[in-house]
């Protein structure tokens, strides 16, 4: 899977972990989140049933497999962060934001919360 992340990512290290995290989600690469979850992090599909999402601790898959994709933009500050970008499989594309509280200020710090929101494209 190729993913494209925007040039100005890299402006402080934790816009690059956050790219580099909504990478590896999309790609469906458990190994390198999980590492980044504590055991209480909370991930929320936003507008989902009950049932669609993920347990406690889970990582919430990326909604197709996608061929490739694009982070567009990523935002930091302190312990929020955000990133948005689109997913392409076939004919179809599925737009996505991930909004992220980390546990501290550190760069180490762990995630506590993740608010995702996916977007079918209309066309």
């Amino acid at each position: 899977m190729e993913m494209t992340v925007t040039a100005d990512c890299g402006n402080s290290p934790r816009m690059r972990i956050v790219a580099d995290l909504a990478a590896a989600w999309a790609a469906g690469e458990e190994e390198h989140v999980r590492p980044w979850l504590r055991e209480d992090t909370r991930w929320i599909l936003v507008g989902a049933a009950d049932g669609q999402q993920p347990a406690p601790g889970g990582i919430l898959p990326p909604p197709v497999p996608p061929e490739h994709g694009e982070i567009l933009t990523v935002l930091s500050h302190g312990r929020l962060a955000a990133c948005d970008g689109y997913l392409v499989s076939g004919q179809e594309r599925v737009d996505f934001c991930h909004v992220l509280r980390f546990a501290g200020a550190a760069r180490t710090a762990a995630l506590r919360e993740i608010r995702t929101y996916l977007q079918p494209a209309v066309s």
